[in-house]
């Protein structure tokens, strides 16, 4: 594992990662881990690495804007976007809500979404893939953009790349599940 992985993995492991509870997930099921994310994403190594990574991992690819879910993805969205700012294909972010903002531009798509553009989604874990699938769809559904990838900072390896396969997305992974195991 690359060094910059294992110094993202040990911040995630020291500010994210419980153990030994019975939590609920966003997927509705439960679990004996849970990985709160906003810690190690909010933290200044966390941030750098995580978007150096993910940016690493598209280079190459034909992409014109970053997004994803509030709350989780927003950190990191942010990150991505100010990484690739001064490179040869800056990326603007945006965040999509959970529902259309009831009050003034009634937007779920909030920022810099590129309208018919190639769109990276980011999320900061990954289950069966539900919250970034929602993205994909504001994404399609406000913005007529194509989603060829999502990239996750932790796959918890239930499901999602099977759930972004049955749409035409390719799953990126910085870390899984077993990058945590003892």
């Amino acid at each position: 594992m690359d060094d910059r992985k294992k110094q993202l993995r040990d911040i995630i492991a020291a500010k994210s990662l419980s153990r030994g509870g019975d939590f609920k997930l966003a997927s509705g099921v439960t679990s004996a881990y849970y990985f709160d994310m906003k810690p190690s994403v909010m933290d200044p190594d966390g941030a750098r690495l995580a978007a150096e990574l993910i940016l690493e991992t598209v280079a190459g690819e034909d992409l014109d804007c970053v997004g994803g879910m509030a709350i989780g993805a927003v950190p990191i969205v942010a990150a991505v976007a100010l990484a690739s700012a001064g490179t040869a294909r800056p990326l603007p972010g945006f965040l999509v809500r959970k529902e259309v903002k009831e009050r003034g531009s009634e937007k779920q798509v909030e920022g810099n979404m590129v309208k018919g553009g190639k769109v990276l989604i980011v999320e900061d874990v990954t289950t069966t893939g539900g919250s970034a699938m929602q993205a994909v769809e504001a994404v399609r559904r406000e913005g007529n953009g194509e989603v060829p990838i999502v990239v996750t900072v932790v796959d918890r390896l239930e499901g999602a790349e099977k759930t972004f396969a049955k749409n035409g997305i390719r799953l990126i992974s910085i870390l899984t599940r077993k990058d945590f195991e003892d």
